[in-house]
């Protein structure tokens, strides 16, 4: 019933599928209370763009007027509908009055597409203990609806599962694995309101990633009572994918407006400092003490917010959004920097690249997971030229190769010697200035000392087992005297072939580049700006050089080398042998039909499709990593770029 139509890291758009029509995500739903329609549930699909609304199950079933309902003709909304169990009125009074049986089979009967447990709610205060017992029973209760679930010949509803374990990550990463072994269909993260609520965006950073750990990729996940547009973006790139709002109509009560990067009270503002349609039709004196209007104003910001973190998953840029606006708020920085301790996680669902540059929004960028991995890929997969000397250039013009061409003449005058650029990301051997994000990143001359301090850690370290018996940095003509005793016959490389290599190791593997061009390697080269477009080895196009990301489109032919170099699981995806003729004829591979995957593989890879005999079918990019194409069952998990026929 979901499915990833594209990506951003953890950041999903995607469609879930309901009775009542599909949901684009990331979604929010706005809460509405049955007993007291503030906005109705038809104009805010009409002027909100809502495809999906919320309401309290547990509400309507202490109504005697309202209990048997018909929920759709009741709220008047089309369209797909969320119910609650009880559970937030269980964390304010401390109990309700119906067990999680009969809320369950309260929302099927009245016609809910999306059926909440009454799960137990974790206070922060909670020790481990004492929520490791509530994380017990709510699995009970969520075992339990799925028997109601399966007591119905045709349900059709949802059923959703919540996540809880309060502030301790064993408990909620237990709870969610023992959850996606249920046949729920969301899963949704509770308990998280009071850590919103006091500003504790570390804790909530924590306890998500923890859920999400233990969660199975295939299922959506809602993130309980997140009604803030200041925390859509960073919960949306930690893969949370539906975010429902009782806040909208909460603040306007208490005549308070929600931003992006905060919240104000309508009666302090002097000056309109909003785009929407009600700030530009009503001034802020008649905005004080409305509040259908101040109701309008949240949810024109909220739906809007949604939209930008939609827009920026499509480009590539969720990372800068979530960084600027974690800047508004000290507490939201504190959540973010929190993400730094995961980037070995984050990292396996990274794209290896993007459309556009990387942009340097403050020291918190350096952490990022795909400036992670060009780090460790460093270590562990490139090997630098045999040279004893090493000069290491500062950061300057890109690409740093084309920049630095004079100087790299006179070093090779009088000396072999290999290239370095120390950049404000880590060191970057000279050949791979183009790969992303290298060349396509966007940095100020003036950093941080904070990133001028993590720079120098990171050069040591790559450094340390590097293998250079000297190293200068390069200061020009003093540099060169520094050479000068140390002059040698000069033997320069062809740094172009050297390019070639250092990405295929960094790409492929450690020794891909010795099996790709082995034989009599002819690259052909633009025209225009002089880098290599295709890589032929005896006659054969193995290689296709992207200009937008300075990686390799892996051909046929390269693919039939790099099958028989590496050795199983390594760059493949396998699939169903019945399905890879499919894929031999240039169709795409259906998540559905993946058996298995190198778990190396990450998104935007270059793969291997093969069946399940190891026999190669196609090559292609994959578009999930490999615990989310063995998870899912709908959606394309590798665009196959080539099929390889039968012989």
């Amino acid at each position: 019933m979901f499915e990833v139509i594209d990506r951003d890291g953890l950041g999903r758009l995607g469609l879930l599928e309901t009775r009542h029509g599909p949901v684009r995500t990331p979604a929010l739903m706005p809460v509405v209370n049955p007993n007291k329609v503030l906005i109705p549930p038809a104009e805010m699909a009409q002027r909100f763009g809502a495809e999906v609304v919320i309401t309290n199950a547990y509400i309507l079933y202490t109504s005697k007027e309202q209990k048997d309902v018909d929920l759709h003709d009741h709220l008047g909304f089309p369209g797909p509908i969320m119910t609650d169990s009880g559970a937030f009125q269980q964390h304010v009074y401390g109990d309700v009055d119906v067990s999680n049986r009969e809320i369950v089979e309260y929302q099927a009967r009245i016609g809910s597409d999306l059926v909440t447990m009454l799960d137990v709610f974790s206070e922060p205060e909670h020790s481990q203990t004492r929520a490791a017992a509530d994380v017990d029973e709510t699995l009970r209760r969520a075992a339990e609806a799925v028997g109601v679930k399966a007591a119905n010949a045709e349900p059709g509803f949802a059923l959703v599962g919540a996540v809880q374990g309060g502030i301790h990550p064993e408990e909620r990463t237990r709870c969610a694995q023992e959850l996606s072994n249920l046949d729920v269909d969301i899963a949704a993260i509770g308990g998280v309101v009071p850590l919103m609520e006091s500003y504790r965006f570390q804790d909530l950073v924590k306890v998500i990633v923890a859920s999400k750990q233990g969660l199975r990729p295939r299922l959506p996940v809602h993130l309980f009572g997140a009604g803030h547009p200041m925390v859509f973006a960073l919960a949306a790139l930690l893969g949370c994918d539906l975010f429902d709002s009782a806040s909208y109509a909460k603040y306007a009560r208490a005549g308070r407006m929600m931003f992006v990067d905060g919240t104000r009270h309508a009666a302090e503002l002097e000056f309109a400092n909003c785009e929407c349609p009600v700030c530009t039709q009503i001034s802020p004196g008649e905005l004080k003490g409305n509040e259908r209007a101040l109701a309008e104003h949240n949810l024109y910001v909220s739906f809007a917010e949604i939209r930008r973190v939609r827009q920026a998953i499509k480009a590539g840029e969720l990372w800068e959004l979530v960084e600027r606006r974690c800047r508004a708020h000290p507490a939201l920085l504190d959540g973010l920097k929190e993400l730094r301790r995961h980037a070995q996680w984050l990292e396996r669902f990274e794209p290896v690249s993007r459309h556009n540059a990387l942009f340097y929004t403050g020291p918190e960028t350096v952490y990022r997971p795909i400036l992670y991995r060009f780090r460790q890929r460093l270590q562990e997969r490139y090997s630098p030229p045999r040279r004893r000397t090493l000069v290491m250039f500062p950061e300057d013009g890109k690409p740093y190769m084309v920049h630095y061409r004079p100087a790299m003449e006179k070093v090779e005058a009088v000396c072999n010697a290999h290239f370095l650029v120390k950049s404000a990301f880590g060191p970057v051997p000279i050949e791979l200035d183009e790969m992303y994000p290298n060349s396509q990143s966007l940095v100020p001359e003036q950093l941080d000392l904070e990133v001028l301090e993590a720079s120098e850690v990171f050069a040591r370290h790559f450094l340390a087992g590097a293998g250079y018996e000297f190293g200068v940095l390069w200061e020009g003509a003093a540099t060169l005297t520094e050479l000068e005793k140390r002059r040698e016959d000069p033997n320069p490389l062809d740094w172009v072939l050297q390019r070639v290599r250092a990405t295929s190791d960094m790409q492929f593997g450690r020794g891909a580049a010795d099996a790709l061009l082995a034989g009599q390697v002819e690259l052909v080269r633009s025209k225009n700006t002089g880098r290599v477009r295709n890589v032929i080895v005896d006659g054969r196009h193995v290689l296709s050089m992207r200009a937008h990301d300075g990686l390799f489109s892996l051909r046929v032919e390269g693919g039939k080398v790099l099958h028989r170099a590496f050795p199983k699981p390594t760059l493949r995806v396998v699939v169903e042998t019945e399905t890879a003729e499919f894929n031999r004829l240039g169709k795409n591979v259906f998540a559905k039909f993946v058996r298995e995957a190198d778990p190396e593989l990450r998104p935007r890879d270059e793969v291997l499709v093969v069946d399940q005999e190891d026999r190669l079918a196609a090559v292609g990019q994959a578009v999930l990593n490999p615990e989310e194409m063995v998870d899912f069952d709908r959606g394309v998990a590798v665009r196959v770029r080539e099929g390889l026929p039968a012989s």
